[in-house]
């Protein structure tokens, strides 16, 4: 019978669970709960450290890009597309003095021009 030798100092086991461990806190338990949230819902658990970087700069920067882009952009394509949207529904383009007594949020004097003016009667 052969016997098995096992040495005194073993190495760390692998994986290496030590960052998945419950923090003792409240704090501690709450941050490692969304964590643990976090890395589970994107699969982030199965990578290795270089790798959850990589995919995490990803994301980020793609995500500062889009809302960089929405806060930049979106303002001047709204007017645009209202424009469009006014020469679709009215076949001309520029007043917005009949969109806003359509909509009816003509106020006083702004409306009585609008009937009195005649630019009611050409539609």
């Amino acid at each position: 019978m052969s016997t098995v030798t096992v040495p005194d100092c073993l190495p760390t086991p692998r994986p290496d669970h030590r960052s998945t461990r419950r923090p003792s806190s409240k704090l501690g338990v709450f941050l490692w709960r969304r964590r643990m949230w976090f890395e589970s819902t994107f699969v982030l658990s199965m990578l290795e450290p270089w790798e959850k970087f990589l995919m995490l700069t990803i994301f980020t920067v793609l995500f500062i890009l889009v809302v960089t882009g929405l806060f930049k952009y979106l303002p001047h394509h709204l007017v645009i597309m209202r424009g469009r949207a006014m020469y679709y529904l009215w076949g001309q383009e520029g007043d917005e003095r009949i969109l806003w007594q359509w909509l009816g949020l003509a106020s006083g004097d702004m409306g009585k021009d609008l009937y009195t003016g005649g630019l009611l009667g050409e539609l």
